[in-house]
Order: structure tokens, then sequence, then C-alpha cells
């Protein structure tokens, strides 16, 4: 055996010099065949060779020369056998990588060869030089098949369908036991919204919200959205992943982001080609991310968290839910009384007048996302509100109700600012008789949906103006409805509890005729 082996050496060294410098000189599959082939063939004595393989776009490709070709071996069953065929003698053997039949090649003899056992033995040897090679083009060609395929998965509109396609894809392509993703769906969000999925095999099986992880929710509720402060692997550890390998999720370069982290549970490891992947798909996740956060704070300034969840379940969510249309919606105004003298008399500093301004408009937002409502617009220090969109699910009376539910409690929470300790004092050094709000109420129709350059969401109607209108009029910690809704109320058994005083009449500014209006109080 050991003459045998150096009988060959000089052929394996000629095979192994040339695979060489195909590598060194970086050639293509074709290139390298065209260097290869002839050599290989002269040194068995072979008429001519022929390799079918996949190239580096993974299409089928064959390569071949002197006397072969691609149509000598579709004559050949894909297999190793010895066929004579014509006064020829055909070598045929399948190219195997990793375990992976990727093609098949063969050598032509003319006529008999003396000693065909040995001859199969080196076309043997022939072909397994070229294992490096084509392991390189193949992984080269699967890698970028991999990463086209996380690509087009995360075009997809849905971001959680992106999303899993993506996990599924690479998936695919390399070996682990357990993935989970885990990220924030803004990156100004509290722990309430960082979200995570956890994957076994390419099958989700837990989710935030749905099919909850319970390590991952201990993980959440001891730390919140610090559980992915870089260096100290909360997730992993949260997980109980077995030999876990990690990789973040991040935007920006200038000022780097931290939006979410990838955790892969490999207890044999990832390999060199499962890291280049793991690698590709967190920057293509990120990136997504980015766009998908983009979008979610742009929904942000309108509608509540749950809100957006829903919209964004649907690809179509801009075409069905905010394009413009008319509708009869609830409006609400809400102003803050005397807010002029607040500011000159009482909060003074300009830092102070926007502290308040922005505590106040929070706590009136929440209060009109909590009634299914959406904030349209901050007019100066009024509030603006429709309810209605964007899911147009409830009914005119709804409607009515829940604006001027929304009234009342913006009132309260606006008076029970007299109990924070900063602003106590405020309506005295104001010279004020308190902390209160003017609300104007209506049920109108309107055109709503997204306008202008910045696709805002807004309402525009005659009633609209009224409304503005209406507030304007009211007092202190008043809250002035148009007939419409007092009417609405009445009729449908919702007035309980409400003492309305009225009918009243105003004539306003820009208002042809006189607003028919009825101010409305808890009894």
């Amino acid at each position: 055996m050991k003459t045998q082996t150096l009988a060959l050496a000089p052929f394996l060294h000629l095979l192994d010099d040339t695979m060489e410098s195909c590598a060194a000189d970086r050639l293509g599959l074709r290139a390298s065949m065209d260097r290869y082939l002839p050599v290989a063939a002269r040194a068995l004595g072979a008429e001519g060779a022929v390799v079918r393989t996949h190239d580096e776009t993974r299409a089928v490709a064959t390569c071949a020369w002197g006397k072969a070709s691609e149509r000598d071996l579709n004559k050949f069953p894909n297999r190793r056998a010895v066929v004579r065929s014509g006064g020829r003698t055909w070598f045929i053997q399948p190219l195997n990588v990793a375990g992976r039949v990727i093609g098949s090649a063969a050598f032509v003899f003319k006529g008999i060869p003396a000693d065909p056992k040995s001859l199969a033995e080196r076309t043997n040897f022939a072909w397994e030089q070229l294992d490096l090679v084509l392991w390189m083009i193949q992984s080269s060609a699967f890698k970028q098949e991999v990463i086209v395929s996380i690509t087009r998965s995360l075009t997809r509109v849905v971001f959680r369908d992106a999303l899993h396609d993506a996990l599924v894809a690479f998936r695919k392509a390399a070996r682990f036991d357990e993935l989970a993703i885990i990220y924030r769906d803004d990156d100004q969000t509290p722990a309430s919204r960082v979200l995570y999925r956890v994957y076994r095999g390419s099958k989700c099986v837990a989710r935030r919200g749905s099919k909850p992880h319970a390590g991952l929710e201990r993980g959440l509720r001891a730390h919140g959205a610090g559980i992915l402060a870089p260096g100290k692997e909360l997730v992993g550890k949260s997980l109980g992943f077995s030999h876990p390998v990690s990789w973040p999720l991040i935007a920006g370069v200038k000022h780097p982001v931290r939006l979410g982290e990838i955790v892969i549970s490999a207890p044999q490891g990832l390999d060199t080609f499962g890291r280049d992947l793991l690698h590709v798909l967190a920057n293509a996740v990120s990136q997504r991310l980015v766009d998908y956060n983009r979008e979610r704070r742009h929904l942000a300034q309108f509608f509540a968290p749950e809100v957006i969840d829903e919209l964004l379940v649907d690809p179509d969510y801009v075409i069905k839910n905010l394009s413009p249309r008319v509708t009869e919606a609830g409006i609400l105004y809400a102003d803050i009384n005397s807010f002029t003298k607040l500011c000159e008399k009482a909060l003074i500093a300009p830092e102070r007048i926007g502290a308040f301004v922005d505590l106040w408009s929070s706590g009136a937002v929440r209060i009109i996302w909590k009634h299914g409502g959406v904030f349209d617009k901050m007019v100066g220090d009024c509030v603006i509100a429709h309810f209605g969109p964007p899911f147009y699910r409830s009914s005119r009376q709804e409607r009515a109700r829940a604006a001027t539910a929304a009234a009342f409690e913006i009132q309260a929470f606006t008076k029970g600012l007299e109990r924070n300790p900063e602003y106590k004092r405020l309506a005295r050094k104001a010279g004020i008789p308190g902390l209160g709000v003017a609300v104007g109420v209506n049920l109108c129709p309107a055109a709503v949906g997204l306008y202008g350059p910045n696709r805002d969401l807004t309402a525009f109607s005659r009633g609209m103006n009224e409304t503005a209108r209406l507030q304007s009029h009211a007092g202190f910690r008043e809250i002035a409805v148009m007939e419409s809704v007092v009417k609405v109320l009445r009729k449908e058994g919702l007035a309980k509890g409400l003492a309305f005083e009225g009918p009243l009449t105003t004539q306003v500014k820009n208002v042809k005729r006189p607003l028919k209006y009825y101010l409305v109080r808890r009894k």
C-alpha cells in the first residue's frame, strides 16, 4: 500500500498544485475547470473529461475538455460506474461535497484500459481534488441564495410575517436547535413594547403576548428594556439555552442604537458558515426593524399602541384604513383655561411652560386613546381628536358617547393636576379659580385620512370649524356639545347621569348661522 501511495505522489502533487493555482488566482468554476481538466486528463492518459455541477449563481453548468461533452454525460447513470461504449471506456462518478451530491463527472479513455481497477482509483483521486474548489463555489452560491431568500422575506409589508419568513430561511441553512429574537418595536418605548419570538426548528413556539416564554417574561419583569443591555447576556440567561450564541441588532453608525438581539442554542457550536449567515441575518433584520420602527413612530403620532399593532398586520392598512374618506365622526377640541395667564403670571419660564403642556397633553391623549379616539394635532394648547377612525367599526352613537366621556375625563385629569406638588399653587399665582379646560364636542360629517406632505392623519369639514369655534366659546371647566351629540345621546338612552343646559345659541366668527349647542355636566 505504501509503494502504491508513493507511485501516486507525483500525480497527486500535480493535481494539488493545479487546484492551488486556481484558488490563488481566485478563478471561478469555468476558469478553474479550463485549467484543471486538461492537466488531470493528460496525467491519466484520458481523451477527455467533463464535469456538471452548479456554478457561482447556483445555475447548472457543464465544463468539458477533449473528446467529452455534456451530451455524452447524459447517456450514463448518475452513479459511480465504468461504461464501455463505441470503443471507448468511461469512468463516471457523482461529485459529493459534505455528503451532498452536487453533480457528476467523467473521464473517457480510448479502448479498454489495461488496469481498470487502478485507473478507477486514480480518477477518483482526480475528482476528489475538486472538493475544495467546489466546496468554496457551492458554499458561496448557497450563501448567496440564502441571503437573497432572507432579503426577499424581509420585504414583506407585515413585519411579523417578514421576520418569520427570514428566520425560517436562515434555519434551513444553519444548524442549531433553538433560536430567539427579542427586539423593541420602537427605540423610545418602555419594556411593555419589548417583543420576542422563540423558534424550535422552523416552528415558533413562543411569542410575546399570545404564547409567553416563562424565562423571558421573568427577565423582562426584572430588567425591563435593560434586558437588552450589552455585555450582560441577560437574554441568553433568561432563555436557558444550551451553549447560546448571540448577535446584537444595531441601528446607526455614528450613534449606534441597540434594537434587540438574536440568540441561538447551538450545543455543537455554530460553524463559520453559520456565523456568516447570522451576521447577514442580523444586519438585514436590523435595517427592517429600523424601517418598521419609523413606520410605528409615524403612526404613534395618532394612534394607541394596540391600534398600531392591528393596523400593521394588514399589508393594505394604508388603503383600507387611512385613505381619506367622509364619515360621521365624533370631534373633540380641548383647550386649557386661562393658559395665557398661567404662562405670564405663574409658569413664566419657557421650560416650565413646555413641561406643563407636555404633561397635560400626554395625559389628554392617553385619555383620548382609552376611549377609542384618534389624536389629530395640537394647536397651541388645544388638543384635537376624532372618534371613528381608523377602523370605523363603531356606530355614530358610540362615537358621540366616547367623545363626551373623553371630555369629562380630560376635565377631571386637568383639575387633578392641582394635586401635583409642582402645580399645587399654580392657579393661585395666576389669579384664576383653578386648573381646567374648555371643551367642544361635535358629531358631524368629516373627510378623515392622511393629508399633506407629511401624511398626517387629520379631518376637514365645516363641522370641524364649528367645533373649534364652539370650544373657544366655552367657559371655565365647561363642556359644550353640539345639538347633534345631544340628540343621539338622548335618543339612544345614553344621556343617563348627564344634565344638559340649553339649547343655547351663539354667533361665532366666520360661521354664517348661529351655533346651537348645550352645556353638559354630570348630575
